[in-house]
């Protein structure tokens, strides 16, 4: 009996060890494969808010944009804009000035490239980089903004205050060098998917802008972003703030001259 007990005991012993790595190697193994989906839902949950938060503001492919622009800056008048904003997909943008302190002028955009229109000067003139950052021209370069395709996005929180709104908070990376702005984030509406705030930054990471998303309204049956507030927080742009409030969309074909530097001067 002496000399059974023990190896039975011991037998015992080896097989409940055995059983016991088993046991929490299935748990592993199951928290493994559990865990995979859940993050593949997450990360097509993000890719799916981003989509959103670009549908919502740029509600037509090709067609017209009619933006009333107001600036503001402290101890000055308010400057106000007429503006219309010609589309056509991503790459081609063309901003006319009708009325305001720079009527006449155009800033077209197309691609990474940005000229400056201006009625009296024959050549369209380049814009920087830099200067793409600043004033009116900012404009066009947050018009174009486009979170799903700029930038890759990871949760940050799950429930943010803005405005009284429950808000998700996601980080922004921009998946290239030469996007204008390299970071940010973004607050998104729980309820409904939309856009409430931005914040982004350059690739120095300093910050540069602020956008709040202020008003939407319901255009068959789907929301259309109706105004927005850009905050500047560059140094030589201090406490000034661009509201853009979008009147009308019209979604038509435009003519391919209106995207081409030495011809989009004419082109209505």
């Amino acid at each position: 009996m002496s000399d059974g007990t023990p190896g039975r005991k011991g037998a015992c012993r080896g097989r409940c060890d055995r059983r016991g790595q088993a046991v929490v190697l299935l748990v592993m193994l199951s928290a493994i494969v559990s865990q995979a989906p859940a993050d593949a839902r997450e990360e097509a949950s993000i890719g799916n808010m981003l989509q959103l938060a670009d549908a919502v503001r740029h509600p037509i492919d090709e067609g017209v944009i009619q933006v009333r622009a107001t600036v503001e800056k402290p101890g000055e008048a308010p400057l106000v804009s007429d503006l219309e904003v010609f589309v056509q997909g991503q790459d081609r943008v063309l901003t006319v000035f009708r009325s305001g302190p720079l009527e006449g002028r155009r800033i077209l955009t197309v691609g990474k490239k940005v000229w400056l229109l201006i009625p009296d000067v024959v050549r369209p003139i380049p814009i920087s980089a830099n200067q793409r950052l600043l004033g009116g021209v900012s404009i066009s370069d947050i018009a174009r903004l486009s979170f799903a395709s700029d930038y890759d996005a990871r949760l940050l929180r799950n429930d943010d205050l803005i405005g009284g709104d429950s808000c998700r908070v996601l980080e922004l990376s921009a998946r290239t060098r030469k996007a204008s702005y390299a970071s940010g984030t973004l607050w998104i509406g729980r309820k409904d998917g939309l856009p409430r705030q931005a914040e982004l930054a350059l690739p120095s990471g300093k910050p540069a802008r602020t956008v709040h998303f202020e008003a939407y309204d319901h255009e068959s049956a789907r929301p259309i972003l109706k105004r927005m507030r850009i905050v500047h927080l560059l140094p030589s742009e201090h406490g000034m703030q661009t509201i853009l409030e979008f009147t009308g969309y019209e979604s038509r074909a435009l003519a391919v001259d209106l995207f081409d530097p030495d011809r989009a001067r004419n082109a209505s």
